[in-house]
């Protein structure tokens, strides 16, 4: 596809573009990240307990109240997911939102994400893409949970509640040195109920989930490499126009949390 032919400025192709643009998104054909993901899955199969933690019944289980939102997991293979700068740079997109003014009804603004150079989990306290991709590099998967539609505001701790969950299960079948890194969807929520110190400080940086795109990742992307070696197409993503706002479409959204996991070099028994 020649993106340079695209005329407009949607999220979805401005993300696109930078895709495309990467050293990872012009390395891998399709067929080579089957291969790829098909190699990785061979390893995963080494670990029983490991390939049954990545069925969505083993994880609708946990005793988290509203685990049941979430709809499917998978892992990719390290090396497939991009990180790079100018996703985080999207952070600075000027966009319309009732965010900052939710105690003025009707009063919205056109800004930037407000956590943006603010919370400590947000860019630019993240690491640069560089760092991140070595993460990548070092991880043999990638797993992905990503939740169903729904349209919850308010009181959902079962999404930061589960992927801690997820990674505390992984670190008892793999061991504690398995997790390479975390990563959460929107802004990170480890030290709910109290508020982010912000400006880089972390209560529990162990805890600490730094949204896939403030750590570079491009969320679409990495949801079509997963329908792709997956073959399931719920795993793609609509983007939200207006969110928080009357007008928005479409109505409900999907998020999505990941774990970068490094596996032993000898498989573990039953």
């Amino acid at each position: 596809m020649n993106y340079a032919a695209r005329i407009n400025y949607s999220i979805d192709n401005i993300e696109r573009s930078i895709v495309a643009d990467t050293e990872v998104g012009t390395k891998y054909s399709e067929a080579g990240k089957k291969k790829l993901y098909r190699e990785k899955e061979k390893l995963v199969n080494k670990f029983p307990a490991l390939k049954k933690l990545l069925d969505i019944r083993t994880v609708h289980k946990f005793p988290i109240k509203g685990v049941e939102h979430f709809g499917r997991i998978g892992f990719l293979p390290g090396k497939l997911v991009i990180s790079d700068d100018r996703i985080k740079d999207m952070c600075r997109n000027q966009f319309w939102t009732a965010f900052l003014t939710i105690k003025k009804k009707g009063a919205n603004r056109f800004t930037r994400c407000p956590g943006l150079e603010k919370r400590s989990s947000c860019p630019y306290f993240t690491p640069p893409a560089a760092k991140v991709r070595e993460k990548l590099d070092m991880a043999d998967i990638f797993i992905a949970l990503q939740t169903k539609l729904f349209n919850e505001t308010k009181d959902v701790q079962w999404e930061f509640q589960t992927i801690n969950k997820l990674r505390e299960e992984v670190e008892k079948i793999l061991g504690k040195n398995a997790i390479i890194q975390q990563f959460g969807a929107g802004p990170c929520q480890a030290c709910y109920p109290e508020p982010c110190l912000e400006d880089g400080k972390c209560r529990n940086p162990k805890k600490m989930a730094p949204a896939l795109e403030a750590m570079g990742v491009p969320v679409g992307q990495l949801c079509r490499d997963m329908a792709l070696v997956t073959g399931d197409k719920a795993w793609e993503i609509t983007w939200i126009k207006h969110f928080g706002l009357p007008n928005m479409t479409p109505k409900k959204w999907k998020v999505v949390f990941g774990l970068s996991v490094k596996l032993p070099k000898k498989s573990i028994p039953r």
